[in-house]
């Protein structure tokens, strides 16, 4: 590591009310990884966008291959030699594979029509180089989660980048997918490229990173080389204290197990899920585990009436209910936490206000007028009690970090006290402090007497928080695992379809 890629000196970002970056200082060589590390609101975010030409730097300068550059927009950064997978997706789904990963660049021929042969060559090689095996014509609507991940990254190689910037690359992707990835970035890593990792994982951050560099409340706390870090010493650094990184346990035993189910479901079949059937009591906390694809989202999706049903049965407290849509779900008290907090939750361009109540007008009229005065003060309490980080009520959603976009939408799904949670991905993209907090805050959803039912990629959270374990795999539940059996190497057992030890 002796060619330096970037120098950033002094780099510093003011918006109104707000210093985002205070005189950041950081290097990036020819062949590194550069782990950056903060809380949600630390200002890695407004970084990555000064550096990829998005925002405009209120000061200081940044050095690319010795040379002092202004980055006036997102093609200057492309151009320069800067891609940057951010961590929302921003694949089109009704095009292919091929045509999102050169999107905005097609091939043409000489008679301006595009050259499809061209296209699909280079995006086949493309795709081949970082192992991605799917026909290249597939749509994107048609491919999982990951495999979109893994096309987003085509799209940032396809630039011919000399600096690749990952924002929680992983947050999308299962086991085999991050190893194919982590794979990727030392071949990438060998052949110069240089890169800044950018992930809430600690395990991740000791595995693939040469450096660690952290952020705290937009200033540069420290850079070392990562085994001169542990895990204590850089949630230290983030958060300036220390966190405790056990699960919070119940203060008591919440569940009801006199009364009858607060959900039952049975025989639940449609083209996304088969033949499931599970309960739920209130009070307890039923974790929902699997591989990415094994269905998971799409039970959650099933009950919660966004995905048709086939057949099955659905019974809320002892009585059947019908839910043909989501409508219906929140009506029946049940509040939904979608994995996709982008298309699935947020209006980005409207106000964390807004959005924080949307499901909820109703709450705040009365004979179809509005109280401005009511949302106000429901949303001021929200944003103290949840510790969102917002210059405003008014800021516009987009504006926020991934973790305060969270936060908001956690504070909507408690508003309205539902007695049945469907969490999915509750803590994507959350960094570890923040993590803590939501942690508590489902807890608490049991112990006043919900039900939750959680999906989590990561098995310690499932591991943790859980009274009961079903284990997912081929769209179908294949275990229900409880006390001891409650292990990592059982769980990834079944979601597998390996023999047990």
């Amino acid at each position: 590591m002796e060619e330096k890629l970037l120098e950033v000196r002094n780099l510093s970002k003011r918006f109104p009310g707000v210093l985002a970056l205070d005189q950041i200082d950081f290097d990036l060589y020819k062949g590194e990884v550069l782990g950056i590390c903060g809380e949600n609101g630390a200002g890695k975010s407004t970084l990555i966008k000064c550096l990829s030409g998005v925002y405009q730097p209120s000061g200081g300068t940044i050095k690319f291959q010795g040379k002092e550059v202004s980055i006036g927009n997102e093609e200057d950064g492309i151009a320069l030699g800067i891609s940057v997978i951010y961590q929302e997706l921003s694949v089109i789904k009704e095009l292919d594979i091929a045509q999102n990963v050169f999107l905005g660049r097609l091939p043409h021929h000489k008679s301006g029509w595009i050259d499809f042969k061209k296209l699909n060559y280079d995006a086949k090689e493309i795709m081949d180089h970082i192992g991605l095996n799917f026909n290249i014509k597939t749509q994107v609507e048609d491919i999982s989660i990951s495999a979109q991940q893994m096309v987003e990254i085509g799209k940032a190689i396809s630039r011919n980048p000399k600096v690749l910037i990952m924002d929680e690359p992983t947050s999308s992707l299962g086991t085999d997918d991050i190893d194919r990835l982590f794979r990727l970035i030392e071949k990438l890593r060998s052949e110069g490229y240089g890169i800044i990792y950018i992930s809430h994982h600690m395990e991740e951050i000791f595995r693939i990173t040469n450096r660690v560099f952290v952020l705290r409340d937009g200033k540069g706390i420290a850079t070392r080389r990562v085994e001169d870090w542990d895990v204590s010493s850089i949630v230290h650094a983030m958060v300036n204290r220390d966190v405790n990184s056990q699960y919070p346990k119940k203060s008591f035993d919440s569940i009801n197990r006199d009364d009858c189910p607060a959900l039952e479901v049975k025989g639940l079949t449609n083209r996304y899920v088969h033949d499931i059937s599970f309960s739920i009591r209130k009070g307890e906390i039923v974790g929902l585990a699997g591989i990415v694809g094994a269905g998971r989202s799409e039970v959650l999706k099933s009950v919660f009436g966004a995905y048709y049903v086939n057949k099955g049965e659905i019974k809320i407290n002892g009585k059947n209910a019908k839910i043909r849509h989501p409508k219906d779900a929140l009506k029946r008290g049940i509040g939904f936490l979608s994995e996709d907090r982008k298309h699935d939750m947020l209006c980005l361009m409207d106000s964390v206000r807004i959005n924080y109540v949307l499901p909820y007008f109703h709450a705040f009229s009365r004979r179809f007028i509005v109280s401005k005065r009511k949302i106000d003060k429901a949303t001021k309490l929200a944003i103290e009690r949840y510790e969102i980080k917002t210059p405003s009520m008014e800021q516009m959603i987009i504006q926020l970090s991934g973790g305060n976009q969270q936060k908001v939408l956690i504070a909507r799904v408690t508003y309205g006290k539902p007695d049945i949670y469907f969490l999915d991905e509750p803590t994507r993209g959350i960094d570890v402090s923040v993590k803590q907090e939501i942690y508590k805050e489902i807890i608490s959803m049991a112990e006043n007497g919900s039900a939750v039912v959680l999906v989590t990629s990561e098995l310690p959270e499932i591991i943790g928080l859980s009274d009961r374990v079903l284990v997912m795999r081929n769209h179908t539940i294949e275990a229900e695992l409880t006390g001891n059996q409650i292990s990592q190497e059982i769980i990834m057992s079944y979601a597998t379809g390996g023999s047990l030890v």
